[in-house]
């Protein structure tokens, strides 16, 4: 049965590799929801559990319902240590009301696809994206695209040009194996430890033969690489690696280097864009999002990525303030569009100097604005324009390297 998936899988994965430009526009995006609609009508009865444990400010009971991708991060986040966990049995998807408001919760989670997220009310709630990209803008002179980084890239490029990093680009299959042993795999056990959920070495490596390493090399020695795929007119990061997940060589600014020298030889190569796919449940304070950010990247969600998490709040207790006040999330309204999400105790003590602050911070091309809420607020809709005291706009497409 394993092998059966992962050929079929593998099947799916050159399909949409190999297809034309058009077919991918088109045939391939909409192949992709008619997947999503089937997985969700071959499992109609969603799943539900319930988790008790102590949160960053106090007890905490959470009730998660449906797709389980997310639910290991969430978990991580909501819950100081690990909770107990109780399987609550499963509900029909059309049951919306159940899904919603089950009982003896403070938090509910639902996660599944946007068809199913956009019939559960927005009161109360808040919708995420599962997934974001980050895309930078390489059109222009390179003084152009280095005026897209934000000022927190300088240590990075001063650390570029002390090591004397260099580069080169292989289609070779010993250099994918190297490439995927020594430094894809230890990068990711070292990351994420026992979350780590690496890409199947089969997937990679038909990337591969549809893309190209980009190896970085310090004094001779290949010391960092990323599996590239060029889509059309942009390129894309697909996974990276430092070689044996080497702590100090990534302080040397290794991974630095690499977004550095790649970014320059796309602009050389006349490419339109880089894409650094994405941030899982992204964070405005989390370290992948900030990391991509300070590249001068625009966030959005990939049009054949389905997925949102819906999180009510059903119990306003100190656990509940705490893990919204810690975790700014990038939030998705009824049209589409995203928004930052700043939770304070006290709308009535946000300062200008904390609007400045937060705009400097998380402010990111792609969102429509940041939004401050308190969680007295949250009977409203999280992403609404009502109140232009609470909403920070944010300037459309890149930054300039002025307003940085």
């Amino acid at each position: 049965m394993g092998q059966s998936l992962e050929f079929v899988r593998d099947l799916w994965v050159e399909a949409r590799l190999s297809a034309p430009p058009f077919v991918q526009r088109t045939v391939i995006l909409r192949l992709h929801e008619v997947k999503e609609i089937m997985r969700l009508l071959s499992r109609p009865y969603l799943p539900v559990c319930q988790m008790q444990g102590q949160g960053q400010g106090g007890p905490l009971t959470v009730t998660y319902v449906g797709l389980e991708y997310a639910k290991p991060f969430m978990r991580s986040i909501l819950f100081a240590e690990e909770p107990v966990e109780q399987q609550m049995g499963r509900i029909p998807f059309w049951r919306y009301d159940e899904l919603a408001y089950p009982p003896s919760s403070d938090v509910v989670i639902v996660e599944a696809t946007r068809h199913l997220i956009r019939r559960l009310p927005r009161q109360n709630a808040v919708v995420l994206p599962q997934y974001v990209h980050h895309i930078l803008d390489v059109r222009g002179d390179w003084q152009d695209v280095r005026g897209r980084f934000r000022k927190s890239t300088r240590q990075e490029l001063r650390l570029t040009r002390k090591y004397g990093y260099r580069y080169e680009v292989s289609h070779d299959d010993r250099d994918f194996e190297f490439f995927y042993r020594d430094m894809y795999l230890p990068t990711m056990k070292i990351r994420h430890g026992d979350l780590a959920s690496p890409m199947p070495v089969s997937e990679a490596h038909q990337i591969f033969r549809h893309g190209f390493l980009f190896l970085v090399k310090r004094d001779g020695r290949r010391v960092c690489g990323s599996l590239c795929h060029v889509e059309r007119d942009t390129i894309r990061y697909m996974i990276m690696g430092v070689i044996d997940g080497d702590g100090q060589i990534m302080r040397e600014g290794a991974v630095g280097a690499l977004n550095c020298l790649r970014i320059q030889w796309a602009n050389q190569q006349g490419y339109k864009a880089v894409n650094f796919l994405g941030s899982g449940i992204p964070r405005l304070n989390g370290g992948m999002f900030q990391h991509k950010r300070k590249w001068g990247t625009a966030v959005s969600v990939p049009p054949h990525l389905h997925r949102q998490i819906w999180i009510g709040v059903r119990q306003n207790t100190p656990a509940v303030s705490r893990f919204l006040k810690d975790n700014p999330f990038v939030v998705v309204d009824k049209n589409g569009e995203l928004h930052g999400l700043v939770v304070v105790d006290d709308l009535h003590n946000v300062s200008a100097k904390d609007k400045e602050e937060w705009k400097k911070r998380y402010g990111t091309p792609g969102l429509s604005s940041l939004l401050i809420r308190s969680l007295d607020h949250f009977a409203e809709e999280p992403a609404s324009r009502d109140d232009p005291g609470l909403v920070i706009p944010m300037p459309p497409k890149s930054l300039s390297r002025k307003s940085q």
